[in-house]
């Protein structure tokens, strides 16, 4: 499993993560990836969305 993207010291503003068992995952429900990416393309509703940036702390430090 390859990191995609690295952890940044500031949260993305304007992104609310509720996720906690992310490893980007900040208190006070802030995302600290560099960068997100949603996917798939032509997604018609937020059941068919998916945060592709998610990883879990275990896993990214399997990655690492």
């Amino acid at each position: 499993m390859e990191t995609r993207v690295s952890k940044s010291n500031q949260p993305i503003s304007r992104v609310k993560c509720v996720v906690d068992s992310c490893h980007f995952w900040a208190s006070g429900d802030h995302c600290t990836a560099q960068e997100i990416e949603i996917q798939p393309p032509g997604a018609m509703d937020t059941e068919t969305t998916d945060c592709a940036t998610f990883v879990t702390a275990e896993d990214y430090n399997r990655m690492s």
